[in-house]
């Protein structure tokens, strides 16, 4: 009885096995590889939306635009010179 014939065709799947292994991780590396640009692009996008409220937080939170607020829409208005009062310890 010969032995080569067994070892070719034991070598043939074993090869076909490599093969298959191999494009089955190349797949998943694509696979990953677009999650992984997917996930870079969502990044980038919550830093624009970051930058953009943090800016409207600025603009929500400035000096002139409270007062403009507290004088348009609560009627306040700057106390009067002889309404202040000094306290001293």
């Amino acid at each position: 009885m010969n032995a080569q014939p067994i070892i070719t065709m034991v070598l043939a799947i074993l090869l076909a096995t490599v093969l298959v292994a191999f494009v089955f991780s190349q797949n998943e590396t694509r696979k990953v590889f677009a999650a992984l640009q997917q996930a870079e692009q969502e990044k980038t996008q919550i830093n624009g939306e970051w930058a953009r409220l943090q800016i409207e937080l600025s603009t929500l939170v400035s000096n002139s635009r409270i007062e403009h607020l507290a004088k348009s829409e609560l009627g306040m208005k700057l106390p009067e010179d002889e309404q202040i009062m000094v306290i001293k310890r």
